[in-house]
């Protein structure tokens, strides 16, 4: 009876532990996201659906080399005829030999760059996803000090509004003045409110593009894009850089590579079967006869599917060609708008100091009685401008130097890990084989290959 209930009370433990863990409440999601560079890279790559059916296509795409592969294999063909008599017997066997076709390894191979070439549109939708992201970051971080701007302009035009206040009460000036006054504050403030409502939509943007829930609340770090050694390279120097890095070159590399092994496959197409077979010659007698078998097939288009191969691989050397002048002019365009942008910013800064003196002397004139209405508010309006100016110039500065960071795959976007899937096996038939019957030798993973790798 003791060892009965000991049991019982064993099972009961491990089932009231199992319900536990069962109906356990799931891990706590952090209430505040704070949104920066970094963790916008991070949970982008992570969690962006865009970038998770774009990682599919990859899947699909090795998929693809697999059925390449398996239709390498042999496959057996039983023929079966009813004897005479209860039993069945096999009178033939036929074994197709696909390996043996040219064709059929060029297609295997035509599936591998179309692999790698899938692999590496997925690296580069990382990069254009993230340099997107990264921009309406910085658009918001410039709304964000922009509503600064027109909230410093409501606090100025409300003192200002005090000051009459106080005048018209002392009898000293006009009701009509404090009229005007008040109604500068209330379109400052409605010009608050529009800022407002589109930090709103942005920010529903990004929690679009980080997947984030609407029980998360999102806060923006305010973080702006430093000056890197690459701003200060000649363009061509820049550009060598580029194309060196370039994923878009690579993947066209592999789109050409593709297509003439898919050239190739056409040129052997006229082979177009071979099997290997064996008859059973007598009731009692094993299987006898073995015979190879092959098939040619050699129509009026075999030449010109070939020729049309030939144009399809120099229109995708034309491409890659332009690729290059592409990425020139984006380079050109770029540097042009850096060098203007920066220019901007340093006499922002400079009108900034210089009419938050004219506007200081402004109010304090007013108080004495020595200035108008007029000329207050035309220097907290210039003062305004300013400052508008500043963010503005100081954004697209800010987006340049990302669009460049891009360009040239530098800073944080050189901690975008590329998809690692071409496999080190050896070469030769052997090795080529062995891939065919083996093929986990040399491999890894996509999830290994292709997950989010970030360097820290």
């Amino acid at each position: 009876m003791g060892t009965f209930l000991k049991r019982q009370l064993a099972f009961s433990i491990v089932a009231l532990v199992f319900v536990s863990s069962a109906f356990a409440a799931p891990a706590k999601q952090p209430a505040v996201v704070k949104v920066n560079p970094d963790t916008l890279k991070t949970m982008l790559l992570e969690q962006n659906i865009s970038l998770q059916v774009q990682l599919n296509k990859v899947y699909q795409a090795k998929e693809q080399v697999n059925i390449s592969r398996a239709s390498l294999l042999p496959s057996i063909n039983l023929g079966s005829v009813i004897s005479s008599g209860p039993s069945f017997a096999l009178t033939t066997v036929s074994m197709l030999l696909p390996f043996l076709m040219p064709s059929n390894w060029f297609d295997l191979k035509e599936s591998q760059y179309l692999l790698n070439a899938q692999a590496t549109s997925y690296y580069i939708a990382q990069l254009n996803t993230y340099s997107s992201a990264y921009s309406v970051y910085l658009t918001v971080v410039g709304d964000m000090e922009l509503r600064e701007v027109l909230y410093k302009q409501y606090t100025n035009y409300k003192e200002i509004e005090d000051l009459i206040q106080m005048a018209v009460d002392a009898g000293m000036m006009q009701q009509s003045d404090l009229l005007q006054a008040r109604a500068q504050t209330q379109l400052a403030s409605i010009q608050v409110s529009q800022v407002d409502d589109l930090l709103q939509k942005e920010k529903a943007a990004i929690r679009n593009m980080l997947a984030l829930p609407l029980s998360q609340e999102i806060q923006f770090d305010k973080v702006h894009t430093s000056q890197t050694a690459t701003e200060l390279l000649p363009a061509q120097v820049i550009l060598d850089r580029a194309t060196a890095k370039s994923p878009e070159i690579k993947q066209m590399n592999s789109m050409i590579s593709a297509a003439n092994t898919a050239k190739w496959s056409k040129a052997f197409s006229f082979l177009t079967g071979a099997s290997l077979g064996a008859s059973r010659s007598g009731a009692g007698s094993a299987f006898g006869s073995v015979q190879t078998t092959g098939t040619v097939n050699l129509g009026f288009g075999y030449f010109p599917a070939l020729k049309l191969s030939d144009y399809n691989i120099d229109e995708l050397k034309l491409q890659k060609k332009q690729i290059t002048f592409d990425q020139a002019e984006l380079i050109e365009s770029t540097l042009g708008s850096l060098y203007e942008a920066q220019k901007q910013v340093a006499l922002a800064q400079q009108a900034q100091a210089t009419l938050q003196d004219v506007y200081e002397g402004e109010v304090e004139k007013f108080r004495a009685g020595l200035t108008d209405l007029l000329h207050v508010l035309s220097a907290a309006n210039s003062l305004t401008t300013a400052l508008t100016n500043q963010v503005k110039a100081q954004t697209n500065l800010d987006s340049m130097r990302v669009s460049l960071n891009r360009i040239v795959i530098d800073e944080r976007f050189a901690q975008v890990g590329a998809c690692e899937i071409e496999r080190k096996g050896s070469g030769g038939i052997k090795g080529r084989l062995g891939r065919v019957f083996n093929p986990k030798k040399d491999q890894v993973t996509l999830d290994e290959a292709c997950g989010p790798q970030t360097v820290n």
